[in-house]
């Protein structure tokens, strides 16, 4: 269905890198002719062009020409685009100062605005995959930067509304200056608005989210081993860093049996949270069950997550040991148990792992390829009338032609994960690991986190990066809070127009796990649409 499309899309990308090199050989013949971006006048020796938050900018590419842009965005939610600048070869000794508004409307209200500086990131292992903005580095005040011959520097502008943000259009602007030279003759000057919806999101995010945050890993690279209080404070930034993006991460910061928890497991933006086994203490596991147990709300929240992914009889005996004493101690429990199977076989017999955990793990969390398989679909569909949460997960797999959140791959490819999410009836997103630094000396100069997994999974478990006193962003995260927020949207959608609507939005962007487009503009035109639907069905008179 979008495969002619997708392949115009990688063969314009492959001419337009094509042309960045016919391009290099005429500036070496001495002449000046550009064909990149938008100009401000004649004389200007900088470029620009917009592009939509999920697409990831090559450093050398050709760059387009839109002039501006427009983030639509409902109360209660982030949304962004990115600008891209360059300069034209000639210029290769300059500097120039960039500087970015805020976004205000007419009546000087402000939109909380973040602009990030994106950083590229190396992905090399058996071959050079290539370089990728990912890291979202955050800007204030004026930048002064060189510009190099015929190299892009793309900046990420969010604009966040909160349940307070008045409706309307408001608008920011991007100014290039020379620095130092040419008296700061202005190169360009662009703008950029942001329409808020007069809808809101809902605090508590319909999609549960359950994804790791590994306080070891903070530790280890804070190198904060000796010094509690500071490694209280740094896993508390990180933690609200996720849940400030309708993210729950696996682990309160604190005891779940401390008075301090009660706050955490109360907090509306938090969908989930891990209820520790307490291997070898049947004492602490009843205390800390019955004390979640005691809120109707911590209950639904509350889960054990003590065995993942089984794929064997072996496995599965240890697991049934789990379903034991979990069933004597605390019945009633809620229980996820990631599977990336959908049967193994042993001794010529076939086992299928949605129905050996039918009856015992009620959160069903299988890898989200296990979608295309008919026979698992049925199984599924079986769990879902038993009452079993359905969630699905992606790790360093699936890989292939599968979404995913890869540095090295499409932007688009994460941001579809909550439109199929939504299209298969999913109501949980998990996600091992944002922190997992472990094998690597740094994140910021080594992407394949997860060496073990293979040689292109660049990123894997890593959707954070380590600042200096803090969580620096990625475009991989942002694209899945985003995706989050899509989810949001569809739903919302669904109960107010109906299925029958639903399916044909996500028809228009995805069709398969496999077949969907990777037009960016394609699918922020169809979310523009469910938006301007849900605005004029849920505005305020």
């Amino acid at each position: 269905m979008f495969g002619a499309a997708n392949v115009r899309i990688t063969i314009r990308k492959a001419l337009s890198k094509i042309l960045v090199y016919l391009m290099t050989g005429i500036y070496a013949l001495g002449l000046n002719f550009d064909i990149q971006g938008v100009y401000y006048d004649k004389d200007a020796v900088v470029s620009y062009s917009f592009y939509d938050a999920t697409y990831k900018v090559g450093k050398n590419e050709l760059i387009g020409k839109k002039e501006s842009y427009n983030i639509h965005l409902a109360r209660n939610e982030y949304e962004a685009c990115q600008i891209v600048i360059r300069s034209r070869l000639r210029s290769t000794h300059r500097r120039y100062s960039i500087e970015f508004t805020e976004f205000v409307n007419e009546n000087g209200d402000v939109l909380e605005t973040n602009i990030f500086e994106e950083q590229y990131i190396s992905c090399v292992s058996d071959k050079n995959y290539g370089t990728f903005p990912d890291a979202l580095v955050p800007l204030t005040g004026t930048k002064v930067i060189p510009l190099p011959a015929g190299q892009n520097f793309p900046f990420y502008i969010q604009a966040h509304a909160d349940k307070d943000t008045k409706p309307g259009t408001y608008k920011a602007t991007v100014t290039v200056k020379s620095s130092g030279h040419d008296d700061d003759k202005l190169q360009m000057i662009a703008e950029v608005y942001a329409t808020v919806w007069d809808f809101e999101l809902p605090e508590t995010p319909s999609s549960t989210t359950a994804f790791g945050l590994s306080r070891y890993n903070l530790d280890n690279y804070y190198k904060l081993g000796n010094d509690a209080a500071r490694s209280q404070e740094m896993y508390e930034k990180y933690y609200e860093y996720l849940v400030s993006r309708k993210i729950s991460p696996y682990n309160l910061p604190v005891d779940i049996l401390s008075d301090e928890a009660d706050k955490y497991m109360s907090d509306p933006r938090v969908t989930s949270f891990v209820i520790p086994y307490y291997s070898g203490d049947d004492a602490k596991l009843v205390a800390a069950y019955q004390k979640v147990q005691s809120n109707p709300e911590w209950a639904k929240k509350g889960y054990f997550y003590p065995v993942d992914e089984p794929t064997s009889l072996e496995a599965y005996e240890n697991y049934n040991r789990v379903v034991e004493r979990l069933s004597r101690l605390c019945p009633g429990y809620n229980m996820v148990t990631p599977f990336n199977c959908v049967s193994f076989k042993e001794d010529g017999k076939t086992y299928y792992s949605a129905q050996l955990q039918a009856g015992k793990s009620n959160i069903a969390c299988p890898e989200s390829d296990l979608f295309s398989d008919k026979t698992f679909r049925q199984q599924i569909e079986e769990r879902r009338a038993d009452g079993s949460q359905i969630w699905w997960y992606v790790c360093c797999s699936p890989r292939g032609r599968y979404t995913n959140v890869f540095t090295h791959w499409e932007g688009i490819r994460a941001r579809l994960l909550g439109w199929q999410q939504k299209q298969y009836n999913v109501n949980g997103f998990l996600y091992w690991d944002t922190t997992y630094w472990k094998d690597v000396v740094s994140p910021w100069a080594d992407a394949l986190t997860t060496p073990w997994t293979g040689y292109d999974t660049f990123g894997d478990g890593s959707l954070l990066y380590p600042g200096p006193d803090g969580p620096v962003s990625s475009m991989r995260l942002e694209q899945i809070s985003d995706t989050i927020e899509d989810f949001e949207y569809l739903t919302m959608a669904e109960q107010l127009f109906g299925r029958d609507y639903v399916n044909k939005k996500i028809a228009k962007v995805t069709n398969t796990l496999t077949d969907y487009t990777l037009d960016d503009s394609l699918l922020a035109s169809v979310r523009l649409e469910i938006g301007n639907d849900l605005n004029n069905a849920l505005k305020t008179q």
